[in-house]
């Protein structure tokens, strides 16, 4: 440790003032004001034009600097790419001027980009590189500054990674930074403000370091750490945004100790202050971990106003946050707190407002799929809706732009947060007009779900709807019908249950083992659907799985005495309830016209699809006035122009299924000039259609890893919100002849029955033929049956 850090580590008297090093951290005075108006992005071109025209003149350091503050205007306004493309450029203007402080100072701004894009490797390699560079900056205030900032950043980066021994040394070695640049400010008489923000950062450092403390295992350490923290708040006087997270952190520390009086406590501490100042985030965690607290002290009652709480500081925050990477930080675990409320409402007894949650749950957990890559508005609600983001995002850039800069004061802070409030009652009267005109859309912006009893209105008199929810140690079921509701749990971890659908699922293919699939299937069949037997009055059933649970076909799921669900109810699928409202309007007459892609050429025969030209032409036999495009014809193109003009679209392609990306999914068709054929998930959503039925008789060829079906979930949702109530699609790879033979029987009886009904009446006769789930069980219809 003493050697890693010999290079920085200096006595006081050696230190000497930094004034024009520092000054060249602060925010340039253009992208303050630029902020605080809300007009960032506006000041960008002309940041760059002065950059350039420095750059031509040979003013190294004045190009530096302008790149770096254009950079980091780019990141504040959420134009990442543009943020890195601006700190490279300073780095490289930094190294001209033959000054390492500049190109350190570019790293920085360059690390904290490529953290909210997601790269952390690189902006670990930046940061490595920048301590190097560090060792040439002459002895002072300034080099240990610089040496504070690059080792947090790098300790906040092992703290993220769970590489908490290595984030103790380099937060430990940051904090001692940071306190001798405040003991020098003092002695030298450095100025309130000054010392004061400096102060910050040393309680900021002294939060990092419990943080780490808590990650290796040492509480004892971690509990004093944010003690300090909250000590030199208080000894300083000192007005910190961080006093509530020290206090947050404290809560949770206890709460994990089991400490509830202490836990208690502190969190009830950190809710308050947070509440005071509006932080959103805090008002989330402390809410969310009072639910846990007592719920966990068997008072379910007191949990769910807390639950409730943090909810709506979750819901609030929607899609506003402008990168991926800051979506994903801040919603990961989210489900969390939703899955502590609905337990909270069944330890209250109250099965009803359960069910509202777990749909709630599902909106939200959509929405997260969604983000921001969906083009989903049209028209003025487009224009209308981008103009209010860019507005909000501008605000929370100039929150977030307060923690740069030293001298911003409480009345500003104040200020800021009024505006900020002001932009989001905005745009949530914008959500309500939205809601007024097209309430499909606003359930795409926002948590809109349906109630229970609205939901069981919609539900036919003759089906029983099983609605799953998968929480870590239990499956939560709901058997609902349209006149009453039951409600059963079963006692199953979520690790077991996905080992259990993965041992299925590889069964499946297993075709000379049956016992093995018998087995499998059985034992699902018991946990899944045997506790829903006695409350089950209806002829059909919709399922709504959760989770791994989309994974499961329950078609092929077999009694005791050997019967599979399949051959006892006709079967399809939503993946919430809320989606009846919007498939019930979509219903239309059968109609007779099908676009039919088969077998596209993908310029390689191992994906050949014989059988798939075969399955095109059927249709059109049943179907007279189809139209049929094979091979190259099988494109992108003409699926895209010609969908809106039919009333069913069949795919007989490969469809390739991504669980990181599920937007980025597709179905593969022919590709034209430098268009790949690849049909996304986020372009369906922008299809106008006007289709009774769409069926992906796709040999999928991604879905391997069982993750929580959201790219399954995404793939349906996107054909529904196009305009069609109902999809067939498959869950592995088909079988090129079954598939035929199935699709050929689904169609003729469609002629005369319910799209459930000729699906199950196809299975029972393909299942005479080929007998393994495998060649059947894989196809099912998610929405209208």
């Amino acid at each position: 440790m003493k050697t890693l850090f010999f290079g920085f580590l200096l006595p006081l008297f050696l230190l000497t003032a930094y004034a024009a090093g520092e000054s060249a951290q602060r925010p340039g005075s253009a992208t303050k004001e630029a902020v605080a108006k809300g007009e960032v992005r506006e000041i960008l071109s002309q940041m760059e034009a002065e950059a350039l025209a420095a750059e031509k003149g040979n003013r190294w350091n004045e190009a530096s600097n302008t790149y770096r503050e254009a950079s980091r205007a780019a990141r504040l306004s959420g134009q990442l790419q543009k943020a890195v493309s601006y700190g490279n450029k300073a780095f490289e203007m930094g190294e001209k001027a033959k000054g390492p402080g500049l190109q350190v100072q570019a790293i920085l701004q360059l690390s904290q980009t490529l953290g909210r894009l997601g790269q952390h490797e690189k902006a670990r390699e930046w940061l490595e590189k920048g301590i190097e560079i560090a060792k040439l900056i002459p002895l002072g205030l300034y080099k240990e500054n610089i040496a504070a900032n690059l080792y947090g950043q790098l300790g906040s980066d092992f703290l993220r990674s769970g590489e908490a021994q290595k984030a103790l040394e380099y937060l430990s070695y940051s904090l001692q930074a940071q306190e001798s640049k405040l003991s020098f400010l003092k002695r030298n008489r450095g100025g309130k403000q000054r010392i004061q923000a400096t102060e910050d950062q040393v309680v900021g450092a002294l939060e990092r370091l419990g943080k780490a403390y808590y990650q290796v295992g040492n509480v004892e350490e971690a509990a004093k750490t944010y003690q300090r923290g909250l000590l030199r708040i208080k000894e300083s006087g000192l007005k910190s945004r961080l006093e509530g997270q020290l206090y947050q952190e404290l809560g949770q520390l206890y709460l994990g100790q089991r400490d509830y009086t202490r836990a208690e406590e502190n969190l009830q501490k950190a809710l308050g202050m947070a509440e005071n100042i509006q932080q959103a985030q805090i008002i989330e965690r402390a809410s969310d971990q009072l639910g846990d607290l007592y719920r966990k002290t068997q008072r379910p009652a007191e949990a769910i106003p807390y639950y409730k709480k943090a909810i709506a500081s979750i819901e609030s925050i929607r899609s506003l946050l402008e990168s991926e990477e800051l979506r994903s930080a801040f919603f990961e675990n989210k489900m969390q707190t939703y899955a502590g409320i609905i337990l909270a409402y069944l330890g209250d007894n109250q099965w009803e407002e359960a069910f509202n949650y777990n749909e709630r749950a599902r909106s939200r957990a959509f929405l997260d799929i969604l983000g921001s890559k969906v083009q989903l508005a049209h028209g003025a609600f487009l224009e209308e809706e981008r103009a209010l983001q860019a507005k909000v995002g501008a605000l929370r850039a100039k929150m977030e732009a307060k923690e740069d800069n030293e001298n911003e004061g409480a009345a500003d802070d104040g200020r800021a947060r009024r505006e900020l409030d002001s932009a989001q009652k905005a745009y949530n009267d914008f959500l309500a007009k939205v809601r007024r005109e097209n309430k499909e859309l606003a359930s795409l912006m926002n948590v809109e779900p349906l109630t229970l009893k609205p939901a069981q209105e919609l539900l036919d008199p003759e089906v029983t709807m099983l609605e799953y929810f998968v929480e870590r140690d239990q499956i939560l079921l709901w058997i609902v019908e349209r006149d009453r509701v039951q409600f059963v749990r079963t006692r199953l971890g979520r690790n077991d249950l996905a080992s259990k659908v993965k041992t299925l699922r590889e069964s499946v293919f297993q075709l000379g083992e049956k016992e093995k699939f018998k087995a499998s299937s059985q034992e699902l069949y018991k946990l899944l659907i045997e506790p829903a037997l006695p409350h089950i009055r209806g002829k059909e059933l919709l399922i709504i799985p959760h989770d791994v649970l989309h994974y499961v076909p329950y078609q092929a799921l077999q009694s005791p005495q050997g019967k599979y669900l399949i051959q006892d109810y006709p079967i399809y699928y939503l993946s919430s309830a809320s989606l009846m409202q919007f498939t019930k309007e979509k219903k239309r007459a059968g109609g007779e016209r099908a676009l039919v892609m088969g077998n596209p050429n993908l310029g390689d025969e191992a994906g050949n699809l014989r059988f798939a030209e075969r399955e095109a032409k059927e249709v059109a036999i049943v179907y007279p006035l189809s139209a049929v495009y094979l091979r190259a014809e099988a494109s992108k193109t003409h699926a895209m122009s010609l969908s809106p003009k039919y009333d069913m679209l069949h795919f007989a392609v490969h469809a390739e299924f991504n669980e990181e990306d599920p937007m980025s999914s597709a179905l593969l068709l022919t590709g034209e000039g430098k268009d790949d054929g690849r049909l996304r998930v986020d372009e369906i959503f922008s299809l106008d259609l006007k289709t009774n039925m769409v069926v992906l008789s796709a040999c999928e060829t991604g879905l391997g890893n069982l993750s929580n079906g959201d790219e399954m979930v995404g793939l349906t949702r996107a054909f529904i919100y196009a305009g069609t109530p109902s999809i067939v699609t498959t869950l592995w790879k088909v079988n090129d002849r079954a598939s035929y033979e199935l699709m050929r029987e689904f169609y003729q009886h469609l002629k005369g029955s319910k799209k459930s009904e000729a699906l199950r009446q196809a299975q029972i006769k393909v299942m005479e033929q080929f007998p393994e789930p495998f060649y059947w069980a894989a196809y099912e219809l998610t929405g209208e049956p």
